[in-house]
C-alpha cells in the first residue's frame, strides 16, 4: 500500500515521457545501503543518541538537461499511515552530485524547504519505541528548473506541485530505523 502510493506520487511528478530518461539515474549513500539500517547519527538526540545529522547522499547518471536537484526525506510509516516529512531541500545546482553529512545546516548551494514541523532544516528520525523500524525514503529529483527558480520554504506538497512537468529523473533510497 505504501509503496503503491509512493509510486503513484512519483509518476505524477515525473510523467510517463520523462520516466524513460531516468533509466540510469541512481542514488547512494556511504552511510547505509538501500533498505538497510540508518546510522544513529541521523536520529534525534532523545531517540537513540543521535545528533539529527543528515546522512551523505550521492547521485549519478542524471539525464541531459538537468539544471538543479531537490531532495525530500519522507517517513511513510509515521503517524500510523499519513507519514512525516523530515527534510525538504531544493535548488541544488546541477554541478552538485553529492551532499555531505549534515548538509543544509548553515551551508550554501541549496534552498531550504519546510519539514513537517515547518522548520527549514533536517529533522532527525525518531519512530515510537517498540514500533517496527520505519522506512525513511530519501528521494532525489533531477529537474530542469534553475537553482533560484523556487522560493524558500516550500513544503513537500508545494514542491511536488512546483516540480510538475519539470522532473527529468527521480530515484529513491530507503533506510530503516527503529528503537
Amino acid at each position: 500500500m505504501i509503496v503503491r502510493a509512493l509510486i503513484a506520487a512519483l509518476a505524477l511528478v515525473v510523467g510517463a515521457a520523462s520516466a524513460a530518461g531516468a533509466a540510469g539515474f541512481s542514488v547512494t549513500s556511504s552511510a547505509f545501503t538501500d533498505n538497510a539500517a540508518l546510522p544513529v547519527s541521523g536520529s534525534q538526540p532523545t531517540c537513540g543518541g543521535g545528533t539529527s545529522l543528515s546522512p551523505p547522499l550521492a547521485w549519478s547518471d542524471a539525464p541531459a538537461g538537468v539544471a538543479s536537484y531537490a531532495v525530500v526525506l519522507y517517513d511513510p510509516d509515521a503517524g500510523g499511515g499519513p507519514g512525516y516529512v523530515h527534510w525538504v531541500t531544493y535548488g541544488i545546482p546541477a554541478s552538485t552530485t553529492s551532499l555531505p553529512a549534515n548538509f543544509g545546516a548553515g551551508t550554501t548551494g541549496h534552498v531550504g524547504g519546510a519539514n513537517g514541523a515547518g522548520a527549514l532544516v533536517f529533522a532527525g528520525y525518531c519512530p515510537p519505541a517498540g514500533n517496527q523500524p520505519h522506512h525513511y525514503t530519501f528521494t532525489v529529483y533531477a529537474t530542469d528548473l534553475a537553482p533560484d527558480a523556487l522560493a524558500p520554504g516550500l513544503t513537500r506538497d508545494a514542491l511536488l506541485t512546483a516540480l510538475h512537468g519539470h522532473v527529468k529523473a527521480v530515484m529513491s533510497l530507503v533506510g530503516r530505523y527503529g528503537r
